[in-house]
């Protein structure tokens, strides 16, 4: 009896191993769309840096420059698009996928 107790407790034990080695395999796996989402601020502070970087643009180069630069990488009517649907991380995540924020 206690050779059957024994089989079944190892077989308890690699099971429930089993079942936490798929979850930790299931969570590291898990895509972008499924994590967390980021902070207002954080979205905040990378349009501002957006922002920034054109006004050091605008400084240089002048405002002509600069807003021609803006128009080019983010036209003014998707700008105000994006932040009507999806406020500003929606625009934080379309500055960080067109690579705006390097």
């Amino acid at each position: 009896m206690t050779t059957t107790a024994t089989r079944l407790t190892q077989t308890l034990r690699l099971t429930l191993l089993a079942l936490g080695l798929s979850c930790a395999a299931y969570a590291a796996a898990k895509p972008a769309a499924e994590a967390d989402p980021p902070s207002p601020d954080a979205c905040r502070a990378t349009v501002l840096r957006f922002e920034r970087a054109l006004s050091a643009m605008r400084e240089t180069q002048g405002n002509k420059a600069g807003q021609d630069l803006k128009e080019k990488l983010l036209p003014a009517k998707l700008e105000s698009e994006i932040l009507l649907k999806e406020g500003y991380c929606g625009l934080a995540r379309y500055i960080q996928e067109k690579k705006l924020d390097r």
